[in-house]
């Protein structure tokens, strides 16, 4: 993941995800200085998705500073949530959407992540509901999956899954295999997603 990041012009993960375990967005210092080598910026932009502003940045983001944090929020987000989360990042953008659905545009979010960031690069790290949402929309180019076999027992009420929300649509993208690679006892795949056709269906 850190050499992936090391490629991108930002890195964006959904609210759920930093909710749910402390991690950190940026690369090493030795890929940082090999991105300033190719003309990139030492780190990539650091991209927040989140559609109720209730994220624990303090605790649950680790790494340098917020200073290289991106926010970016529905106009449904109340004031109160906004300064809130304008005291703990120093650039959020309010999303406006086309339609009356509350939720970020996210169609809207990526072209502002082009337009204002030059962000040509994108590397989303999930979670489930943010991968289904870029992936029904067909706004994921790529898809990078990691098999790491672990054995386990009990019972379970749910299967486990890379996508959280409703069933996908009819026309979903196609992954097609375009490389493997193994380290150890793990195995790295990448698919391109290309568009369906009605045979695929």
């Amino acid at each position: 993941m850190r050499s992936l990041r090391a490629h991108a012009d930002a890195v964006m993960i959904g609210a759920g995800t930093l909710r749910a375990e402390k991690l950190r967005l940026d690369v090493p210092e030795g890929l940082a200085g090999a991105r300033a080598s190719r003309g990139l910026k030492p780190q990539p932009l650091a991209v927040l998705v989140t559609g109720s502003g209730d994220v624990p940045i303090e605790t649950n983001l680790l790494g340098p500073s917020p200073d290289n944090l991106l926010i970016l929020t529905p106009t449904e987000t109340s004031e109160e949530r906004l300064a809130t989360l304008s005291s703990r990042s120093p650039i959020i953008e309010v999303v406006p959407s086309v339609t009356e659905d509350p939720r970020l545009d996210l169609t809207n979010a990526l072209q502002i992540l082009k337009e204002r960031y030059a962000t040509n690069v994108l590397i989303v790290e999930g979670g489930p509901a943010l991968n289904h949402a870029l992936i029904s929309l067909g706004l994921a180019d790529e898809l990078y999956l990691t098999l790491a076999p672990k054995l386990l027992g009990g019972e379970r009420t749910a299967a486990l899954t890379i996508f959280e929300g409703p069933a996908a649509p009819q026309r979903s993208p196609k992954p097609e295999l375009v490389s493997v690679y193994l380290l150890g006892s793990e195995l790295f795949l990448r698919y391109f997603l290309l568009p369906s056709t009605p045979h695929d269906r």
